[in-house]
This record gives C-alpha cells, structure tokens and sequence, in this order.
C-alpha cells in the first residue's frame, strides 16, 4: 500500500461523513439489519435510487450485525465492497477506505422500499451475507461492479 494508508480495527455501524457522503435520516424507525457471516466484512452503501446519492455508508465486520437505524423513507439499492484488511487514507477534504485483501464489489439488483413521504408505516429489512470462495451468498439478489464503480 501507498505512504498515508493506515491500517485498524473499523467498529461495525455508520462511517464518517469524511467519507465524502452527507448522511441522511428519517423520523420513523425504518431499518436494516445486515448480518455479515464469515469470509469477509463488508462495507455497505446505501443508495437512493432516484439521486443515486449515497445516504449511509455502513461497515460491517466478519461473524457481526450491524443495524443501521432511521432510514429516510424512499426506495433504495446497495453497493457493497467485500474484503479484509480495510486501510484509509486521509486527504485534505476526504477520507478514503478500502479492502486490500480478497477483494470484490457488487451492486444489489433488488431494491428496498421504505415506503412514501408522509406514510406511518415503518418498513425493515434484514439482509443476510456470507462470503465462500470469493462469492457472496445472500438473501438477495446482487451483480458484480467495478471499484471505480462502488466508488461514483
């Protein structure tokens, strides 16, 4: 790795908006819980489907759960980054992580909807992944992107 990266242990749940995303949250209790079994950890973004903004950025260690609360009401689709090793490197205006071991990122082709503005109904969804040669197996449906695209 490059001079500035810095390795460490990442706590499982929502990373800083130094990432470069603006965290959004919602007044219900709107959820995902996202159990990451063994293989890998997992980082997770949550995408709004009509901006294709990121909304939460979420990290989730091997054999843990993390339950990622107030998810604003909209329809949403996921970017994850699987691996090990997770390094960072701080920039002037950005921090940038990533995998450096056992690598690969896919996009979910479901996508979840946590209902209309004004709706009182609270919506979760519990997303199970595990990690075998290389390949995630989830309780929904994914397709492989590029780095550069988990990244846009």
């Amino acid at each position: 790795m490059q001079q500035g990266w810095t390795a460490g242990p990442v706590e499982n749940g929502d990373l800083s908006e130094k990432y470069g995303y603006e965290p959004k949250f919602g007044l219900q209790d709107n959820y995902f819980d996202i159990t990451m079994g063994e293989g890998s950890s997992v980082a997770v973004k949550i995408m709004d489907v009509e901006t294709d903004r990121c909304i939460r950025f979420v990290f989730v260690n091997e054999n843990s759960t993390a339950t990622v609360s107030q998810i604003p009401q909209g329809k949403y689709y996921l970017k994850l980054a699987y691996g090990r090793d997770w390094m960072q490197h701080d920039t002037d205006s950005v921090t940038v992580g990533k995998f450096t071991t056992h690598v690969f990122y896919e996009k979910s082709r479901n996508v979840f909807d946590f209902g209309r503005k004004n709706s009182l109904r609270e919506v979760n969804y519990e997303l199970k992944i595990n990690v075998r040669n290389a390949s995630a197996e989830n309780n929904f449906s994914t397709e492989p992107i590029s780095e550069s695209e988990f990244n846009s």
